[in-house]
């Protein structure tokens, strides 16, 4: 992979920020942990100062000058790890015992601790340019003498050394993780989306069964691969939709167009009187209105699933929908000596196009009259139940075979039982899309015998 490219990634970058964010906390937490450190030490070396004073000046009181010279050196000796250095000095400041050799230059016996320049010369054994600043304490005796506790700070110092160098090896150790982490996830991110655009790719290329893949991790790039998917079935299945219309308007309306066409050329080859015209007028009108209401259906039927459909939405009562339709298609169901039953609970009020829903439940109002025999009853009922409202169309026809129900709801399908009826096959498919339209389930099944079909829609909820 490319690193150039990668270091343009968003992950990569998003992901320095962050390793910059981090490195720069740690670098404060490790600078506070060091000044502390320090602090320690400094407040540890101050605490033995001031305790070896104190041990001295208690001794001083009951000790001779030679005792308290031998205990100095027993001390210095005792201290040489810790590097401790002593000086019992006169009033003027001349040494009376310990292994400083004059009196430190500027410090005064204040009884608190100072960080003081020790010359190399000032003390016994030591090399030149060895000059330091070294912390000291110095007090004023009862007796008029003068008292020195200084330490060296090698090991202090080696000690804050050795901290400093692991706290600088953590902080590069952490930045290095940090940006080692970042480009393995950019790296693993830029290779899924080089999945998104390999698939973007090959789809442009015409090779529209081609999905993204998903990884299993189930976070925000498969949820964006599983909605591209969606979307990608989507389109696949419009454009099979397309494909399927496109060949079966052309089978469909060949023969309306043929017939109208065969109709009046054969009326034109010689003259007839007017009753003829005018039964040949009829009949071209009938198959012209067919064909009129087979693109009709059409286009609503595909402004209804590609959601684009312009009528008015509103509140839609659909009890009274449904007496209304009931009125209509139940003088028409007297006609053929049958009854049509209407069972509407009030209240049943949805959110939708009133004239789309009328046209669906109509349609299959329509099919049960159709294909159930003359004399056989229908029955219609509109009932709500908590927030959903059923509208449920019944007869005491053949039914549709359940390994057929998902197919009659595609367009211009025609089971072998219906072709004898006059229709175009349209009619389930627009109640179909009405109920995708409006986000309802569409149900056919086995009324035992006839079929029940039944449209769930959600209530709208009065305010």
């Amino acid at each position: 992979m490319n690193p150039r490219r990668l270091l343009r990634t968003s992950a990569v970058r998003l992901a320095l920020r962050y390793a910059l964010f981090y490195a720069a906390l740690i670098a404060l937490a490790l600078g506070l942990l060091y000044w502390s450190t320090s602090r320690f030490v400094d407040n540890q070396l101050a605490a033995g100062l001031r305790n070896t004073a104190d041990a001295l000046e208690r001794a001083h009181a009951d000790l001779d000058l030679g005792e308290l010279r031998a205990l100095v050196r027993a001390e210095l000796r005792a201290g040489r790890p810790s590097e401790l250095h002593l000086l019992l000095a006169d009033a003027s400041g001349l040494p009376l015992a310990g292994d400083f050799k004059g009196w430190p230059l500027g410090l005064p016996p204040d009884d608190q601790v100072h960080n003081v320049q020790i010359e190399d010369e000032l003390i016994a054994g030591r090399s030149e340019d060895e000059d330091a600043y070294w912390p000291a304490l110095a007090r004023r005796l009862s007796n008029g003498h003068l008292l020195l506790v200084a330490h060296g700070l090698d090991q202090a110092e080696a000690l804050l050394d050795f901290t400093q160098g692991t706290m600088v090896a953590i902080l590069a150790a952490s930045i290095a993780l940090a940006l080692g982490l970042a480009l393995l996830q950019g790296h693993a991110l830029l290779a899924r989306i080089d999945a998104l655009i390999d698939t973007a790719r090959s789809i442009g290329a015409g090779r529209l069964n081609r999905r993204i893949p998903l990884s299993g991790k189930g976070d925000e790039v498969d949820e964006l691969a599983e909605q591209l998917n969606a979307m990608l079935d989507r389109i696949a299945a419009l454009m099979e939709g397309m494909r399927q219309v496109t060949d079966n308007v052309a089978h469909d309306l060949r023969r309306p167009l043929s017939r109208v066409r065969n109709l009046l050329e054969v009326t034109s080859i010689e003259a007839r009187d007017t009753s003829e015209y005018r039964d040949v007028i009829e009949r071209a009108t009938a198959d012209l209105d067919e064909i009129i209401r087979t693109f009709n259906a059409l286009i609503e039927i595909a402004q209804a699933e590609a959601g684009s459909f312009r009528g008015e939405w509103g509140p839609v009562d659909l009890s009274l929908l449904a007496a209304e339709l009931g009125e209509l298609y139940g003088a028409l169901a007297e006609e053929q000596g049958r009854k049509l039953e209407l069972t509407a609970q009030p209240g049943c009020t949805v959110t939708g196009n009133r004239h789309l829903l009328a046209q669906a439940i109509g349609n299959l109002l329509d099919n049960a009259l159709k294909f159930t025999s003359p004399g056989t009853p229908l029955r219609m009922e509109v009932s709500g139940e908590g927030d959903h409202v059923r509208v449920l169309i019944g007869d005491r026809g053949p039914g549709i075979p359940a390994a057929e129900r998902a197919l009659v709801l595609k367009r211009f399908v025609r089971l072998d039982a219906a072709r004898s009826k006059p229709g175009s096959g349209l009619g389930l498919s627009l109640v179909a899309a009405v109920a995708r339209l409006h986000g309802a389930g569409l149900t056919l099944a086995d009324a035992g015998p006839g079929l029940v079909v039944s449209l769930d829609l959600r209530r709208t909820t009065q305010a």
